[in-house]
């Protein structure tokens, strides 16, 4: 317990000064190291699932991981306008790298599913990593109170289906997926996190209310998807965790399950509701 407490502080630190700085720079680093982290587990956690994978591990864990963090820490720089579009659009084409691989591989090494593997990959990681500046920037300029804002919605919905769960859960939510969750406990995470929302909505002026409600009823409905998807990925490769990223907490996988399915919606809505 000790040593979960420890570094989950370590963890909050980090995050919460790197957003706190209101550096772009920092925000930029941030974003695609979260991506090489989920990047790498994904693709171990595939060898498990697919293990003829395993051939074509360390070609997606070199060129695979790192262009797509590349791709998220261009995409994060251009978006605070210190990159020119361009070297954020060549980037891109690392993406197209595997593709071409997988047509020169043996064919024993299961090509077509490796192909399926990257985009599910770049779906499930790259671009919520993207999405997260569309939060993250206003017109143009950083807002560290948007993205620190959804952390905080994630959190407070985590926490609270956790707590309502443990009070007065008694119904099953998906049992056969993650049988300690609870109808009660996810109620009590939208009732938590739309709360929270309201009271982000009063001290911070980076969103107006409509689009912070906005994004407290996103976090807690698809915050809970989030978690439950990871859930399934889990259970049916027989794992209990994604990784070691923090001892006592798991894998980065499992602290950001959340985040990389909120974002994406969160981003959409905001653009299509201005």
């Amino acid at each position: 317990m000790g040593q979960r407490i420890i570094w989950g502080i370590v963890y909050g630190v980090v995050l919460i000064g790197t957003l706190l700085s209101g550096n772009a720079i920092a925000l930029a680093i941030m974003l695609g190291a979260i991506a090489v982290l989920c990047l790498n587990e994904f693709f171990v956690m595939m060898t498990q699932a697919l293990p003829s994978f395993q051939n074509r591990l360390s070609f997606y864990q070199s060129w695979g991981v790192y262009g797509g963090g590349l791709v998220v820490l261009l995409g994060s720089l251009t978006f605070a306008g210190l990159v020119f579009p361009m070297f954020f659009y060549a980037a891109c084409l690392l993406l197209y790298l595997p593709f071409f691989a997988e047509l020169f591989a043996k064919e024993g090494d299961r090509n077509f599913l490796n192909i399926g593997i990257w985009g599910a990959s770049l779906l499930y990681v790259v671009l919520p990593m993207l999405a997260a500046n569309v939060v993250a920037y206003r017109n143009g300029h950083l807002q560290w109170q948007g993205l620190m804002g959804l952390f905080i919605l994630i959190w407070t919905n985590d926490s609270m289906q956790y707590f309502t769960g443990r009070a007065i859960g008694k119904h099953p939510l998906y049992e056969s997926v993650s049988p300690k969750k609870t109808i009660e406990g996810a109620i009590g995470g939208i009732v938590f996190t739309t709360a929270a929302g309201y009271l982000l909505s009063i001290y911070w002026h980076c969103f107006d209310s409509k689009h912070w409600m906005l994004l407290a009823a996103t976090t807690a409905i698809f915050g809970i998807l989030g978690d439950l998807i990871e859930s399934v990925l889990k259970r049916q490769i027989g794992i209990k965790d994604s990784g070691r990223f923090l001892p006592g907490h798991g894998g980065a996988l499992d602290r950001f399950d959340s985040l990389l399915i909120v974002t994406p919606i969160a981003a959409l809505l905001l653009l299509i509701w201005p």
